[in-house]
């Protein structure tokens, strides 16, 4: 699988990529709360698409996701990989783009991150410089 470096960083897409990401976001919300992927894990679990990234093109788009049993991230993998093409084509169906993206999932770990942020924070010697 390629991998496409196409994110400007995030927050620095053009108009017409963040005008694509939000529609291409909210299509993938339909699909996954009327259970349209065929996939079980997919269909019956809680999903967050906490961001999508369109490549400048649009031809290219990752999925940023955040599981509710984010102990299952590699299940939920998986199941979004055999789903692409189910996906892909329902996108296709609702997105009306000269092109329907190639669909990439990626396991958002900024949620990992704040908390470690969060337990550094939290403990005896942070705060003690922090009263200072």
């Amino acid at each position: 699988m390629k991998n496409y470096s196409f994110e400007l960083g995030r927050g620095k897409s053009s108009q017409r990529q963040m005008k694509v990401q939000e529609i291409l976001r909210a299509a993938l919300v339909e699909i996954l709360q009327r259970g349209l992927t065929k996939e079980p894990l997919l269909d019956n679990e809680m999903i967050t698409i906490n961001y999508v990234d369109v490549s400048p093109d649009l031809r290219h788009v990752k999925f940023f996701f955040l599981p509710f049993n984010e102990k299952k991230r590699e299940d939920f993998l998986e199941a979004f990989k055999r789903a692409n093409k189910v996906i892909r084509k329902e996108i296709g169906q609702r997105v009306h783009l000269k092109y329907v993206p190639t669909i990439n999932f990626v396991f958002d770990n900024s949620i990992t991150e704040v908390r470690k942020l969060d337990k550094i924070f939290a403990s005896k010697k942070v705060k003690k410089d922090i009263e200072r």
